[in-house]
């Protein structure tokens, strides 16, 4: 990947393999960044039902890669 103009990085380009190992650490950086200290963390049934779904998504992302 390379730098944009303002600094950012710029997606890869679009013949760009991609591989399950940066898909799953897509979803944990999602994940961590939007998760913990939120009100679905408060309530442990809910952060439970989060977190498999989480699992299961990265499982089905590593079946079609």
């Amino acid at each position: 990947m390379e730098e944009t103009a303002d600094g950012g990085v710029a997606a890869p380009p679009p013949d760009a393999p991609v591989h399950r190992d940066t898909l799953a650490a897509i979803v944990e950086r999602w994940w961590e960044d939007h998760f913990p200290g939120s009100p679905v963390a408060q309530v442990t049934s809910a952060w439970n039902h989060a977190f498999a779904a989480k699992e299961e998504l990265k499982r089905r992302l590593k079946g079609v890669l």
